[in-house]
């Protein structure tokens, strides 16, 4: 069977590069934020002294399944060369390359001994819990200084997939050495402007001793990082990122810092101690100052916003606001609106991100008009006790950013959603105790009335899916024996043969079945653009592909991604595979713009239909719980919604292009990295529904992407690719999902997590696969354990987006 070869014979660069190129860096511009200014920006200096282990070695993503391969990356000292700016420090930054080059050779040289002691499976895992950390470099001098005021010095941070980060020095603290050369900058230059490329929340608590004249959160901004960060500080671009997180004084300020991880004494139980309160809702309820507040940012400009309408029908909520630049520069700016609702039996929140929109571009004197809306019943609360959504009686105040607006009274507590008990755990859990708010209600607002008796009630149903028909699906299930639907439960990613040879890919299903009527699928991650091998040659054999490796590892084992060449080979046919590396996550939340987020979604569908990618393994929703998880740069904010919106439209920008599918994942309450495989997220159910699953269900029931992946993790004992609640009560009974459920790489096939009976739970499709799983699933038939059903369920799925997808298209 000869594979089809999608990739480019020519190493040209193409229009949609450009294209491409050019949205990552407007996108990275919108979400950077200001978060101080005393003047200095935008910068009035042709030239600056710059200095930091980010400046030319920065840190454009996080590693994992976040990590890509674009044709180039623009380190921060390139995108101010290329705006202009004359670098005046150049024999500091090459003193520091050599140092860099000097650790890095040692530890590289260090992990492969430490190796030696660790179990080949736990190769992965160690090298991320051991991470390289970048040097500081020396103090500057004055002799350093050789002709300019200002100076700009880059913190930079990277972590990634497999570990969580640590409340050390040189990973959530600054060294002493980072701390001397900040300080050292500071006396020997007039303006000195911090960039903070990081991938999450850091201790600032040096700004409290060393004052910088700006601080700019650059973030981890992909391919485009200096470019943009170069746009912001020229003030080509005004800046207008807002934060997606609370940034505390202190790691103390969390409520979960205490047991987070490997400060937890059970590490193996993350108990979910703060409950819904999460982010600025623990800063809010126990009136806890942040250093930077949830949606903060600053601009060039300034900006009056006013409600020009504010009023509800039912509980459906509208506001109209007109937004006004009183400024001398054009900008944009941010409206939120949030919501705080009554607490009687339920203790809620201070309040809620409810809505929110970004303007236009706004010149000096000029406004623009938003609408921000919003149903009351997306913000009822769980009982616990009921099983139910509520919406209890009382006064919901509306407010624009922080000024109330609207004061809604519903007569009597309304029942919005009936549900069954899911995820239950017998499992005692400490819940930190909180009182009931007695913020008073503005007299001179708005008032309006809900009746309950006028608010539906959802009761849901719960039953075991229906088969996928139609006639195409019934002809080729009814030439599949049981064996032969059991292969297609499990994916073929490192045994072919291959149908599409994508070079790079992640994984593919099975193209076992292909004479059958059933095509493959290839996949790839993920979150900050397609990951895929930039330069390839043909495989001399169609069998065999070897894992993505962090490149530490390769390094130990002396191996590289399948087919990787160098533009030199000879006598070699090359494809070529230049793929877009976006902004982080978390830089795209803080743009605040769903129109980016679908840009971004439909650009990175083009490139699917160009490399033949079918399964894109992205958007990740989960939630920013602490700031030491691993793939916070990789996942939105600590806000549900917020988090929801971005993935919404980042589907429905791929949803641009037909039989490309995203997959939303980690289907759920996969907070950490350190242990993750065997670690149990322990949470009542009302803090799994409001906080960990509203994402998910925001993206799932609005926009239908067609897969999800569940966690490596277990809730409350239960691994998630076995829990029936999660994968058949919740998303398919109530939220109407019609996909497929995948695993993550290698979450099953361990301890209590059983291949064999991930279809049973309505988990469809076992990745990466392995040769033994079709037969394991066949034993687990043989004994009553799953049913024809159970398998024939699941691969009816699997069948129905084979024949959907844009691979399908071209080969039949």
């Amino acid at each position: 069977m000869k594979p089809a070869i999608y990739a480019q014979n020519s190493s040209s660069l193409t229009e949609r590069e450009i294209r491409h190129r050019d949205l990552a860096r407007e996108i990275c511009a919108e979400g950077i934020v200001l978060l101080e200014n005393n003047g200095v920006l935008p910068l009035k200096a042709n030239k600056v002294a710059l200095y930091g282990a980010g400046a030319r070695h920065t840190v454009f993503g996080g590693t994992g399944s976040g990590e890509n391969n674009p044709r180039y990356n623009v380190n921060i000292e390139e995108g101010l060369k290329n705006a202009g700016i004359g670098i005046i420090s150049e024999d500091w930054l090459n003193e520091y390359d050599e140092l860099f080059e000097r650790e890095l050779a040692l530890y590289k040289t260090n992990l492969k001994k430490a190796m030696r002691k660790v179990p080949l499976m736990q190769h992965m895992d160690y090298a991320a819990d051991n991470p390289f950390y970048l040097p500081s470099g020396r103090p500057v001098t004055k002799n350093d200084n050789t002709g300019a005021d200002t100076a700009v010095y880059v913190l930079a941070r990277q972590a990634g997939e497999g570990a969580d980060r640590k409340d050390i020095p040189g990973d959530y603290y600054a060294t002493e050495d980072e701390i001397s050369l900040m300080r050292s900058i500071t006396e020997n230059y007039k303006d000195t402007i911090l960039v903070l490329n990081v991938g999450a929340v850091i201790d600032l608590s040096f700004l409290d001793e060393i004052s910088f004249s700006a601080v700019v959160l650059l973030m981890q901004g992909g391919m485009e990082s200096g470019n943009a960060l170069a746009d912001i500080l020229t003030g080509k671009v005004n800046p207008s990122g807002r934060l997606a997180d609370t940034w505390g004084f202190k790691y103390e300020d969390y409520p979960s810092s205490d047991t987070f991880s490997e400060r937890n004494p059970e590490i193996l139980q993350e108990d979910y101690r703060e409950g819904i309160f999460v982010g600025y809702r623990w800063f809010e309820k126990k009136n806890i100052k942040p250093r930077y507040s949830f949606g903060y940012g600053l601009s060039y400009t300034t900006f009056n916003t006013e409600a020009d309408y504010c009023a509800n029908r039912g509980t459906k909520i509208s506001v109209n606001a007109k937004v006004t630049n009183n400024g001398d520069k054009a900008g944009k700016e941010v409206a939120m609106l949030f919501v705080s609702c009554p607490e009687n039996k339920l203790i809620r929140e201070e309040r809620s991100l409810a809505a929110f929109a970004k303007t236009m571009l706004i010149e000096p004197g000029k406004r623009d008009y938003i609408s921000l809306d919003f149903d009351l019943k997306d913000f009822a609360a769980f009982d616990n006790d009921s099983h139910q959504f509520v919406l209890e009686k009382g006064e919901y105040v509306i407010s624009l950013n922080d000024t109330p607006l609207l004061a809604v009274e519903l007569d009597e507590d309304a029942v919005t959603e009936k549900t069954e008990a899911i995820s239950l755990s017998d499992r005692k859990i400490d819940y930190f105790l909180h009182n009931k708010s007695d913020n008073a209600i503005p007299s001179d607002i708005r008032r309006g009335r809900i009746k309950a008796s006028e608010i539906k009630c959802i009761t849901h149903k719960y039953m075991v899916p229906e088969f996928e028909k139609n006639s195409e699906i019934d002809r080729i299930v009814s030439n599949l024996t049981i064996r032969d639907m059991s292969k297609l439960l499990v994916g073929r990613t490192y045994l072919g043969p291959y149908r599409h040879r994508v070079f790079g890919a992640v994984g593919y299903t099975t193209s076992r079945l292909f004479h059958k009527g059933v095509d493959a699928m290839p996949m790839a991650d993920g979150p900050q653009g397609l990951n895929l091998t930039q330069i390839s040659t043909k495989p001399k054999h169609n069998l065999f592909a070897i894992p993505t490796l962090p490149e530490a590892l390769r390094h130990v084992h002396k191996i590289s991604k399948l087919g990787s060449a160098s533009d030199k080979s000879k006598d070699q046919e090359l494809f070529y595979q230049y793929c877009t590396s976006w902004p982080s996550e978390t830089v795209v939340a803080q743009t605040w713009s769903v129109n980016h987020a679908r840009l971004l979604g439909s650009a990175v569908a083009a490139e699917m239909h160009e490399y033949g990618v079918v399964f894109w393994l992205a958007p990740a929703v989960n939630i920013h719980r602490n700031p030491l998880c691993g793939r916070n740069y990789e996942y939105y904010s600590e806000d549900p919604l917020l988090t929801g919106l971005m993935a919404k439209y980042v589907i429905k920008g791929v949803h641009d292009k037909e039989g490309c599918y995203p997959t939303i994942k980690h289907f759920a309450a996969n907070n950490l990295e350190t242990k993750r495989n065997v670690s149990s997220s322990n949470l009542d159910e009302r803090t799994l529904r409001e906080i960990y699953l509203k994402a998910f269900r925001i993206a799932v029931e609005s926009e239908h992407p067609e897969a999800v992946m569940c966690s490596y993790n277990k809730i409350n004992g239960v691994y998630t690719a076995l829990n029936y609640d999660l994968q058949t009560k919740i998303l398919r009974n109530e939220w109407g999902f019609d996909g497929i459920v995948m695993t993550d790489w290698f979450a099953t096939g361990h301890h209590e997590s059983l291949d064999e009976l991930c279809c049973k739970a309505g988990t469809d499709l076992i990745m990466p696969g392995l040769p033994n799983i079709p037969w394991k699933i066949m034993r687990a038939y043989k004994k009553g354990l799953i049913s024809k059903d159970d398998i024939e369920r699941s691969a009816r799925r699997i069948i129905k987006l084979s024949l959907m997808s844009h691979v399908n298209k071209i080969s039949h």
